[in-house]
């Protein structure tokens, strides 16, 4: 983002995560959700949000509407966006893992 907010990295996780979610509740109540993806440098990103629903637009791709909450160092940022999802198409391999 152009603001000087550094996407959405995650610092202390848990305490972020509990920033999230507070912030969530205050503009959502309980109707929202958390994303997060924790990488194996031991980054994590993550952001809130909550589904508008379709949008009618002239694109060939279903196009869905959501809000979204990004925390930083002193700041929520708070973005509208118009995404497509992946939908799986075919299942090519599927298999029980053992664990250690």
């Amino acid at each position: 983002m152009g603001d000087g907010f550094v996407d959405h990295e995650l610092d202390g996780r848990e305490v972020t995560l509990e920033r999230l979610e507070a912030a969530a509740r205050e503009r959502w109540g309980e109707e929202w959700a958390i994303r997060a993806t924790h990488f194996s440098d031991g980054t994590t990103q993550a952001y809130a949000f909550r589904l508008r629903g379709v949008v009618d637009d002239e694109r060939d791709e279903k196009t869905l509407e959501q809000e979204r909450l990004y925390v930083g160092d002193e700041k929520t940022v708070f973005r509208r966006v118009h995404l497509h999802r992946e939908d799986v198409v075919d299942v090519l391999e599927e298999c029980e893992l053992e664990h250690d």
